[in-house]
């Protein structure tokens, strides 16, 4: 199977037509307002008509309520729910939404628990690996654990999408030392943050598809 890779982070419609016509897998809206990538739903939901059916299109939460989920899932028309924990005790108490396939992004500091499957039910489909930052979720540029990624995807038995400083030059050795089901990037495909680089993006997508 074809590596997966998802490009996040988006802010802005010129940039999405431009990712999407390079053919990513998935493309990422943040809806955290504490990240300097956040987009509202409102937004989002008017960029809809430049995103290709077959790519999907990923919803960035940090432990949100399941109405929140449900609202923007609706409004921007999400095929993903990723969903970041910043602590352990975070659960969505309610069934998930009919058709919302849900991603999980646990705490990497403390290690993974396979409890932390439990806050979602059903349970995740696809555990994201992400770097650590106390202050903030995702697109910090700093490189993740891979050792502890490649011992989460084994203990917890789920497909693993790798994330956390990713870019054009260092993809294809995080994906020969961790073997993910795909690849996430934000700040490594970057101008500055919410602005992408496209030949950062083209670049990226060719290491990362590039034959083992």
């Amino acid at each position: 199977m074809d590596l997966f890779v998802k490009i996040c982070g988006i802010c802005s419609r010129t940039d999405l037509e431009k990712i999407c016509a390079l053919g990513p897998d998935a493309i990422g809206f943040v809806f955290w307002p504490k990240s300097a990538r956040y987009v509202r739903p409102e937004q989002v939901a008017q960029w809809l008509p430049s995103v290709p059916e077959f790519i999907k299109k990923v919803g960035v939460f940090v432990e949100p309520s399941a109405d929140f989920v449900e609202e923007t899932a609706r409004t921007c028309q999400l095929d993903v729910a990723q969903i970041h924990l910043t602590s352990n005790e975070w659960k969505m108490d309610r069934p998930l939404f009919q058709g919302l396939e849900t991603w999980l992004s646990p705490r990497m500091e403390e290690g993974v628990p396979p409890a932390v499957l439990a806050a979602l039910q059903p349970e995740p489909s696809i555990l994201l690996a992400d770097s650590f930052d106390p202050g903030t979720i995702g697109g910090t540029g700093t490189l993740g654990c891979w050792d502890r990624a490649a011992v989460m995807k084994q203990a917890l038995g789920k497909p693993l999408m790798l994330a956390g400083g990713l870019n054009a030059g260092n993809v294809a050795q995080a994906i020969q030392a961790v073997h993910p089901w795909g690849v996430d990037v934000s700040s490594g495909v970057e101008k500055e943050p919410g602005v992408k680089d496209l030949r950062k993006v083209k670049n990226f997508l060719t290491a990362a598809r590039a034959p083992a």
